[in-house]
């Protein structure tokens, strides 16, 4: 009798133990992170050999997202990571050339931000990536105005630039979290005006800012009642087919969704909830069979036309579906 109770005891625990563990990631989730990696391997490549054009779209982002995969336990293509890695580090200070508006004369270095991001993924970094991070954040530091904020370009293309100062300072601000954490005093004091200066500015609602604020808060340990808002307001912006929009105009996409998901699990929103399974249903659903996921690109002024290549939107909106799918596993 006694071992008979003592199997049943184990049996009882055993069924305690597995219910309290996480639900296993879906297998299909878990194949189009691969499929959305090979895709950007590939993709990334063709863009270096062509253009040779350290970019936000085919460097940053997709540095930024093989870096989150891996980091979770996904096979990445190391070689060509590290190819990838070592262009950004050795591209430079991230500056443009394109002049400033004479109204905006330091409108932000977008470049900058989206390749300090990228290098920072990395947890063990190199000599010539922590030289090269130096440079990129130096031109972010330089970057920011008297009042905290970093100033966005007008009539630029968004999503991956767009007219919100709410988004280039959120975004600013969290290129500069790992180098004010490390005793960096020049960041710490760029990265708390920032900080303030969206404390004190209501959101613009943009999805974006929102999403970046959020994770911004998140790694910054703010108080909960000022990332609940946040997590409220992406809940209520999901569609019906379970994916997210740039726009209050324009359908779901890869960079609305992934983003969603990537800010909604910063604030610990499991990957249970079904929210985000719905969401990871809406990424297995659009993905095409070459891993990529359709995009659409915006008008840099209301009524006017797209790019004529989708190669850059498509690049960054699968980047982003990555991130949000390897972050919410």
């Amino acid at each position: 009798m006694r071992y008979l109770i003592a199997a049943l005891s184990w049996l009882g625990w055993s069924a305690v133990a597995l219910a309290d563990a996480p639900p296993a990631p879906p297998p299909d989730a878990n194949a189009a992170i691969d499929r959305g990696l090979a895709f950007l391997a590939k993709d990334a490549m063709a863009w270096k050999n062509e253009h040779n054009c350290v970019s936000c779209h085919h460097a940053g982002l997709v540095v930024w997202s093989m870096r989150e995969a891996k980091a979770r336990g996904r096979a990445v293509d190391e070689p060509l990571l590290a190819k990838l890695t070592t262009w950004i580090a050795q591209s430079g200070d991230g500056k443009t050339g394109v002049p400033r508006p004479a109204n905006i004369p330091r409108a932000l270095n977008e470049k900058a931000v989206s390749l300090a991001l990228a290098l920072e993924a990395d947890p063990d970094p190199d000599d010539a990536s922590r030289e090269g991070l130096k440079l990129l954040l130096a031109t972010v530091k330089s970057d920011q105005i008297e009042n905290g904020s970093w100033a966005s370009w007008p009539e630029t293309r968004p999503p991956i630039f767009g007219n919100s100062d709410d988004r280039t300072t959120a975004a600013a601000t969290l290129a500069l979290l790992p180098a004010a954490a490390a005793g960096d005093e020049s960041a710490k004091a760029a990265r708390d005006k920032g900080a303030q200066w969206l404390a004190e500015t209501k959101t613009d609602d943009d999805p974006q800012s929102v999403a970046l604020r959020l994770v911004l808060w998140q790694r910054l340990g703010r108080p909960a009642e000022e990332c609940e808002p946040l997590v409220k307001r992406i809940r209520e912006r999901q569609n019906a087919d379970g994916g997210w929009s740039q726009t209050s105009e324009m359908a779901s996409d890869a960079w609305a969704t992934g983003q969603a998901l990537y800010a909604l699990a910063h604030a610990g929103i499991k990957s249970a909830d079904p929210a985000v399974q719905r969401a990871h249903a809406f990424l297995i659903k659009t993905q095409r069979e070459d891993g990529s996921w359709p995009m659409t690109s915006r008008p840099i002024a209301p009524g006017g036309a797209g790019s004529t290549s989708l190669i850059p939107i498509t690049g960054a909106g699968s980047a982003w579906a990555v991130m949000g799918l390897a972050r919410s596993l």
